[in-house]
Formats: C-alpha cells, structure tokens, sequence
C-alpha cells in the first residue's frame, strides 16, 4: 500500500516537471526575452527606511522598491555582487560601539548586586541593538544583566535586543 502511495506521488511529480520545463528553442528564447524586461523607472515616494545586505555592505534604501531596484541594476549590468537581502534597518541604522567602553562614559554600574546573575562560560557572541548603538556582547546571558543596569537611569527607556546571534562586526 505504502509503495503505491509513494509510485503514485513520483509519477505526479514527474508529470508536473514534465509539463514545465524547456521543451525547443523557441521556449528558451521567450524566457530570456522576458529576462530583458528593464527595470522599473519609478517608485512610490514614500518613506519607509529599508536596509539590505548583500553579503559584503549593509545599504540604506528609501523604501523597500528602491531595494528591488537596485538588485535589478544589479542584475541587468551583471554585477558581480550579490542582490541585497531585507534585514533589520537596526544594521543601518545604528553604530556599532564597544559595549563596555560606552556603558562606562555613560556612568551606568553593571554590578548592581540586584542584577548579577550566574551566566555560562561558553562564548557564544550575540548582536545587541537598542536602536541607536549596537554592540557584541560575549553570551545572550549578559544581555539581561545590562538590561537590568540600565533601569533606573536615563538610558533606561533604551533597553537592548538581540538583534542576531552572531558578532555584528562584518567579518
């Protein structure tokens, strides 16, 4: 019963691929004519910050069409760089900082004794962002304990996230 079930599946499948694939020349030429469509000339102005990454550079665009633009550049120059990504505009928009150093000249204490809280030894670094600052803190354990720092204290409105579980520096 098993076996009919899985041969009948295959056949749709094969089926399916069958119908939609390259079958002549003329076949291969429409699809490269549609290739050749230019790109768009016009978005909507609006406002709406969008960040992309391509692998190498973070990029800030004015919309999320003006990103799909720039890949379509991209692509009909036959860049050899990769078509931007969609990511967090906090890549963008922020700085990145050493954590330690700005919490310092920020005079905030990070061992209050209500804070402290036993975290593992394991260095597994996390991206922080608070929407001005990013920073690289050694475990995702930590990221409470500076939370828990800043309440009390005029940055407490700027509370961090994870905003990747890798460093943010580009390596």
């Amino acid at each position: 019963m098993l076996y009919n079930k899985n041969f009948i599946i295959f056949v749709a499948l094969f089926a399916y691929c069958s119908a939609h694939s390259v079958n002549t020349l003329t076949d291969l030429q429409i699809e490269e004519e549609d290739s050749e469509q230019p790109c768009p000339l016009v978005c909507p102005a609006m406002y709406a910050p969008t960040c992309g990454f391509d692998g190498a550079d973070y990029q800030e665009f004015v919309n999320p069409c003006m990103l799909n633009l720039a890949n379509c550049e991209r692509q009909k120059t036959r860049s050899l760089k990769k078509p931007f990504t969609q990511t967090d505009i906090d890549w963008c928009a922020t700085k990145l900082v050493n954590l330690y150093d700005w919490l310092s000249k920020m005079d905030v204490d990070l061992n209050k004794s209500e804070c402290l809280k036993p975290c593992p030894m394991i260095y597994a670094p996390v991206c922080i962002s608070n929407g001005k600052y990013r920073a690289t803190i050694p475990t995702a354990c930590l990221l409470d304990q500076f939370n828990c720092a800043l309440n009390g204290t005029k940055l407490s409105s700027d509370l961090f996230r994870v905003l990747s579980s890798y460093k943010c520096e580009q390596s």
